[in-house]
């Protein structure tokens, strides 16, 4: 397996090792409501620069440059998803306003295929790093429906828009081409002063990576 990092590893991080943990965490998030519930604080991440071969940092993104793909992974604005919704008129899966939607972190992910090969990328094995704590797994569109009660046709709505901004199943990748969405999770219930994100299942034809990226957080408005 090919593993590319922007830091040392670090055994906080426990790197799949705590996956009964993940499991653990994931059980909490499907019991969320059909508009999943705001837990942790408003947060704004910004990208630490990369001191990892194959990493740089370009126009805000972090980016890891391989011969055959490419990985960008870009902190979004909670307030610019928000706004997004309002312009198309679409139902918001992650909130009716700014505040709710805050208590989201979104990531713009765009994977490019530059090989001959087919790129294969499975967003439901990614995950949010935190040092001592269990990972954060991605919010993903069943979890609109855990708890639909009366409103399906409502919930029904917002996982069409969420289908439709953000990675949910795995996704292929043909030779010359990119795709690009949003990546998707709960906010930390605690004030963090770094996250690392975390690609874990991304395949090349037969080869597998790895890929972290790191970020800073800071108090949201």
């Amino acid at each position: 397996m090919g593993s590319f990092l922007t830091e040392s590893p670090k055994p906080a991080y426990g790197n799949r090792a705590k996956s009964l943990a993940a499991a653990a965490a994931l059980a909490v998030l499907v019991t969320a409501c059909a508009t999943p519930k705001p837990a942790g604080p408003l947060l704004l991440l910004h990208p630490v620069p990369p001191t990892v071969d194959k990493y740089s940092l370009v126009q805000g993104a972090i980016v890891f440059s391989g011969p055959d793909f490419s990985v960008s992974a870009r902190p979004w604005d909670y307030r610019l998803v928000a706004e997004e919704f309002r312009r198309t008129g679409e139902p918001c899966p992650f909130g009716k306003d700014d505040t709710e939607v805050g208590r989201f972190l979104f990531f713009r992910v765009r994977l490019e295929n530059r090989s001959t090969r087919t790129l294969v990328f499975n967003p439901m094995r990614a995950s949010l790093l935190r040092e001592g704590e269990a990972p954060v797994p991605p919010l993903e569109n069943s979890d609109l429906f855990a708890f639909a009660g009366d409103d399906l046709a409502g919930t029904e709505a917002r996982g069409r828009a969420f289908r439709r901004v953000s990675f949910d199943i795995t996704a292929t990748i043909r030779p010359g081409q990119s795709l690009e969405r949003y990546l998707v999770f709960r906010s930390p219930e605690d004030a963090i002063k770094q996250i690392v994100l975390e690609l874990d299942d991304l395949w090349l034809d037969t080869k597998s990576f790895g890929l972290n990226f790191v970020f800073e957080t800071f108090p949201g408005k």
